[in-house]
């Protein structure tokens, strides 16, 4: 597993870290289910990369 680091603006952490709290989970728990729910509204895990051939 790869390890990120970000910097996100005191609201937002306030938020998360209460629905953390209210939720009964850990802040890391929520964040990635906050990016797990980005990536499938976004259909990034059906997201390739394809490499041409130059010629």
């Amino acid at each position: 597993m790869r390890r990120i680091t970000i910097s996100v603006a005191d609201e937002m952490h306030r938020a998360l870290r209460l629905l953390a709290i209210l939720e009964g989970k850990s802040f890391g728990v929520v964040v990635l289910e906050a990016i797990d729910s980005y990536l499938k509204q976004k259909k990034g895990y059906d997201l390739a990369v394809s490499q041409k051939d130059e010629k």
